[in-house]
């Protein structure tokens, strides 16, 4: 083991002390990756030169500190406002798209039947994780909708 306090570029979690080093369990340390093993910086401040297995087996969740591992969700930074409409047939207010906007707006089937006119209804509007969760209750009923603007997203 040599000492050095220069900081690797790497950090990772110990899940379990290797058979080398100071380690404590859940704690961060820093190293670096090499051919055949790797260098991991220990609570006494040594360097501890592991193997790739052994390395594996008692550490993960490595990660760049400077730049830590973040994960993009497009879904959750797209700021546009979608709306949900429900389509009637001309002349008929069919059961399921009653049910449907009842269950979305939370109101009875009566206050629903009233409010649902012939083609297009406005069902509710929101930022696309709203409508993401909208279009999952709404997929439980036989009733056709349309999305403006086009929604990217699987749901």
């Amino acid at each position: 083991m040599e000492k050095d306090t220069e900081m690797l570029p790497l950090m990772c979690t110990c899940m379990q002390p290797p058979p080398e080093g100071t380690f404590v369990v859940e704690q961060d340390y820093f190293l670096e990756q090499e051919m055949g093993g790797v260098r991991v910086l220990d609570e006494t401040g040594h360097v501890v030169q592991l193997s790739d297995e052994v390395f594996q087996a008692c550490f993960n969740e490595c990660a760049d500190p400077l730049y830590p591992v973040t994960t993009d969700i497009p879904i959750l930074r797209d700021e546009t406002v979608y709306t949900l409409y429900l389509i009637l047939e001309q002349g008929a207010c069919e059961l399921e798209a009653i049910r449907a906007y009842a269950k979305l707006r939370n109101v009875n089937y009566v206050q629903a039947k009233r409010a649902l006119k012939e083609g297009h209804n406005l069902l509710v509007a929101g930022t696309a994780f709203d409508m993401r969760e909208w279009l999952h209750q709404l997929a439980s009923f036989q009733v056709q909708y349309e999305i403006q603007p086009p929604y990217p997203y699987e749901f």
